[in-house]
């Protein structure tokens, strides 16, 4: 998960960050010795090497340890990357507006919101639509960020706060508005290479100096299918999606009447393979540094890949899930009216207010910021088409 302008900053940038030292506080380096060495014990009992899909899982969820488990502040100007929810509250406004007119469609006024972060957009949801809806359920692991939500809803929506429910797992069925932002990106995935005629899959062992590196792990590696491999050359490298296509299967079978609205920064696959990125997606972030060594401090290291939407969209349809839209960040918040509630601010705010509301909604919409690098894909499990205002203009369905 992560978010800013610094995802479009070029190779030689990245490559002289990584050069730089970071110095790390004591309890910073006190928690990725301590993760290091469950890595390596995990490592060295088997066999010397584990897939990089393991090293990723391990360095973001181990219990405790891991980035999305341990206390450290991830979030905001202190942390590590800022999401759009954090940039201005008039993206969960916006967002809810197309929530609250899927709800007057006919479905049921209920919200479930995958890994809430800080819990800024259920608050923003919830102070705009919160007397529409009957509850809205979070599915979190982590204590540390239910605690950090629970803070920020009761600040800001605290008249809603009661309608607030957190879960540890999904429910059998559901009917709602299922809302994953920035979660497809965090997921844990594998990483293949092409040698030859074979596409191989890369691990992670670690050298005498106790250095992670990366070695290949298996060289008999098969995909459900080629499509995304077969035109690879030699040498080129880049993340199968594996987990994500298991997170849409799963969203399937649980949505039994409903809207799924996906956010995440990505790409098409033949813009995702393209043969410019032959290194692949797979980045970090540290302090807001964008970072292509994903295999330091880990446990410091938000550890992220770009969405493959083609893959998102036909396993949802092969799954019995329609495609409603596809569009980029931008098109969504204008279409579903962020203008309109720019302007029914205005009149409330003073000059330096507005400008500084114009300078956040420049950052959402703006194409060399978050506007077109993110996207939103709305899914839907028993609705008839419905011309929702989200996805009114801009449609970028062909592309997949």
């Amino acid at each position: 998960m992560n978010s800013l302008p610094t995802i479009r900053q070029n190779r030689n940038e990245i490559m002289m960050m990584n050069k730089q030292i970071f110095n790390l506080t004591h309890e910073e380096q006190l928690l990725t010795d301590k993760l290091s060495s469950v890595i390596k014990e995990e490592i060295s009992k088997s066999g010397g090497l584990i897939p990089f899909k393991r090293y990723m899982e391990l360095a973001l969820y181990y219990p405790g340890l891991g980035y999305y488990s341990n206390p450290r502040q991830k979030f905001g100007k202190e942390g590590d990357f800022i999401t759009s929810p954090m940039v201005s509250s008039l993206f969960g406004n916006t967002l809810a507006r197309q929530i609250l007119e899927v709800i007057n469609f006919g479905v049921f006024p209920q919200v479930l919101e995958f890994g809430a972060g800080n819990g800024k957009l259920a608050a923003d949801i919830l102070n705009s639509i919160g007397s529409e809806i009957t509850s809205y359920c979070i599915l979190e692991l982590s204590a540390d960020l239910i605690a950090l939500q629970k803070e920020t809803i009761q600040k800001i929506a605290g008249d809603y706060f009661d309608k607030v429910v957190w879960l540890n797992e999904l429910p059998e069925k559901f009917d709602g508005v299922i809302i994953a932002n920035e979660v497809l990106d965090a997921q844990p995935c594998e990483l293949l290479y092409r040698k030859g005629d074979s596409i191989h899959e890369i691990g992670v062992s670690y050298t005498a100096e106790g250095k992670f590196i990366y070695k290949d792990y298996d060289s008999s590696w098969q995909a459900d299918n080629d499509d995304i491999t077969n035109h690879w050359t030699n040498g080129y490298q880049s993340e199968w999606h594996g987990a994500n296509s298991a997170f849409i299967k799963t969203l399937a079978t649980k949505l039994n009447h409903g809207v799924i609205l996906l956010i995440d920064y990505g790409y098409g696959q033949t813009e995702y393979y393209h043969q410019e990125f032959y290194k692949g997606r797979l980045r970090g972030f540290f302090r807001h540094h964008l970072l292509d060594d994903v295999l330091i401090y880990p446990g410091l290291i938000d550890i992220t890949t770009s969405v493959n939407w083609t893959k998102i969209a036909t396993t949802a349809i092969d799954a019995g899930l329609d495609l409603i839209g596809y569009v980029n960040q931008a098109a969504f918040l204008i279409n579903a009216g962020i203008a309109e509630t720019m302007g029914e601010l205005r009149k409330n705010l003073s000059n330096d207010e507005y400008i500084k509301l114009s300078n956040q909604v420049n950052q959402l919409v703006s194409a060399n910021q978050m506007g077109e690098l993110f996207k939103v894909m709305a899914l839907s499990r028993g609705i008839d088409e419905a011309d929702w205002c989200g996805f009114r203009s801009g449609d970028l369905s062909y592309t997949l």
